[in-house]
């Protein structure tokens, strides 16, 4: 079957009709007014805009609901119709780099394009803060020859010292709240303490006077640590008598230093015991021994300590 030139060329130029019959939008007869509204500049007063009466008093017309076209009226992906269309010329993009609504620019905001544009003394005469405070006005008022970019500057400033004088005392009195309450690890140290403090403020030297061992020995403690590293042992003790008693834990006078104790003084319990911790740390090779003696006024208790390296 054979197909002439002339069938083809009719087919080919109906599908370019249908095809372009198909994206064109269904304009109808409705005209669109348009509309235009002064430009506004960076030092203008926008009171009376901001404050003005709406437009459109009814919320709910302004809606995404109310406002979305039906599915009646799209065709071809697109409107059908223009009849609610508004059109005006504030709009700048919308991407939030395009300045504000009114200011005339469309395209992207242009910095650094010029240094007499743009430099710092331009940039900070602008209201940086969208609402006057009034002190600009009250300076132009006071001194007529000031400069009104100079007033908003000085009116910035003003701004800037407020905000942070107020963010200053919001700090100082978090600083304050926080040091005024306790934290939750210091309520626990100060738990873990009770019953080893102290009890009585006393001189313990004075009333037990010098360390010795007793006549009774309660055990041996062994210790091995390398040259100049700790070695410890743990060691409990209740008051095997009512009530609480003030203890002091040292060393005879004859051990050496390279052995210590935590605490050295306290308050035994009688029902919970009280932790002790033997430390070893030798400063040379060799056998290091010594005593140990814990003692309050009802009883004195003494281990007999051997370190080796």
């Amino acid at each position: 079957m054979h197909i002439s030139k002339t069938v083809t060329l009719s087919l080919v130029g109906a599908a370019s009709t249908n095809i372009a019959t198909a994206f064109a939008p269904c304009l109808s007869n409705t005209h669109t007014i348009r509309t235009s509204s002064p430009l506004k500049g960076y030092l203008d007063d926008l009171t009376s805009d901001l404050t003005g009466e709406d437009s459109n008093p009814i919320p709910d017309e302004e809606s995404r609901e109310f406002n979305k076209m039906d599915k009646s009226l799209i065709q071809n992906s697109g409107p059908g119709t223009f009849e609610d269309f508004v059109d005006f010329d504030e709009f700048d993009g919308g991407d939030g780099q395009m300045g504000v609504a009114g200011d005339g620019q469309k395209g992207l905001e242009k910095i650094g394009g010029g240094a007499a544009l743009f430099n710092s003394k331009s940039m900070s005469a602008k209201n940086a803060w969208g609402t006057s405070s009034g002190y600009a006005d009250q300076l132009r008022e006071s001194d007529p020859e000031i400069d009104t970019a100079r007033a908003q500057q000085l009116e910035n400033w003003a701004n800037q010292q407020e905000v942070r004088a107020k963010n200053q005392g919001l700090k100082e009195m978090a600083d304050n709240f926080d040091a005024a309450q306790p934290s939750e690890e210091e309520n626990w140290r100060q738990l873990a303490k009770f019953g080893v403090e102290r009890n009585e403020e006393f001189d313990m030297d004075a009333e037990f006077g010098p360390v010795t061992a007793g006549a009774d020995i309660e055990g041996v403690i062994e210790l091995k640590s390398a040259v100049t590293k700790v070695a410890t042992h743990d060691l409990y003790l209740k008051n095997p008598y009512m009530g609480f008693a003030d203890f002091r834990a040292a060393f005879t006078s004859d051990t050496p230093m390279d052995w210590y104790v935590e605490p050295n003084e306290g308050s035994l319990m009688q029902k919970d015991d009280t932790h002790f911790t033997i430390k070893f740390k030798p400063q040379g090779p060799g056998l290091i021994e010594g005593y140990l003696v814990i003692e309050t006024e009802d009883f004195k208790k003494t281990w007999k300590v051997m370190g080796s390296t």
